[in-house]
């Protein structure tokens, strides 16, 4: 997994390479320590940190090596599935599409799938195949990246698209989703989105919604 943050994700008071070699030889008992730290220089280089760092501890990274170290972390054992918690989201826009550049060229490389969390629509345009719209801890909308950001059908995923600038279309004021989120502790019964919906009718507000086949894996 590669979290959100990735300053409070690393032991303070541990070396990089220790941090990196330790999950390492968890994952594989019968390793040495020797071969540990030198799969995990490997590793690092991967990732784009030179060797003459591997003593250094966390805070002399920056953000984005930080967030390089926590992704060598990561992929060190050859995962099936890497699990990315917002791994962007406390870095800048530069830093973050060389990250995402990276990342996605090594899942390429390693053949390892990716479950990207994140609230920006760019970066799931940018990088993934599928998308699944969430919205009260359920998938309101799920398909092809393409076929959910260019011909979305639930009204929460418009509503999330239409509050996006866009540079080619002369507008006074984005739309805004009405209302507030519901507490996860007191979801209204029916479509959670009801509340907010201004296409809400009698047969969203009880009840299990339905879900409704668009073509081509879209829902």
């Amino acid at each position: 997994m590669v979290f959100q943050d990735p300053m409070t994700a690393l032991n303070p008071v541990k070396k990089i390479i220790t941090q990196i070699s330790g999950v390492i030889r968890l994952h594989h008992p019968g390793m040495t320590r020797k071969e540990a730290k030198e799969a995990a220089l490997k590793m690092m280089g991967r990732v784009g940190i030179t060797p003459d760092r591997a003593n250094d501890y966390p805070h002399q990274f920056s953000g984005g090596m930080q967030q390089r170290v926590d992704i060598a972390i990561g992929l060190s054992c050859d995962p099936e599935l890497l699990l990315a918690d917002e791994p962007t989201t406390a870095l800048d826009v530069t830093i973050q599409s060389q990250v995402l550049d990276m990342m996605t060229a090594l899942m390429r490389e390693r053949n390892t799938a990716m479950l990207l969390i994140t609230h920006n629509l760019g970066i799931v345009a940018e990088t993934c195949d599928h998308v699944g719209v969430v919205y009260g801890g359920e998938i309101v909308e799920y398909g092809t990246t393409r076929d959910v950001l260019m011909s979305p059908a639930h009204p929460y995923t418009i509503g999330l698209l239409g509050a996006i600038p866009d540079i080619n279309t002369d507008k006074d004021r984005l739309r805004p989703i009405e209302g507030i989120m519901p507490e996860p502790s007191d979801l209204p019964a029916g479509c959670k989105f009801h509340t907010r919906c201004p296409y809400a009718g009698g047969e969203c507000m009880q009840g299990e919604v339905p879900t409704v086949e668009l073509g081509n894996g879209h829902i």
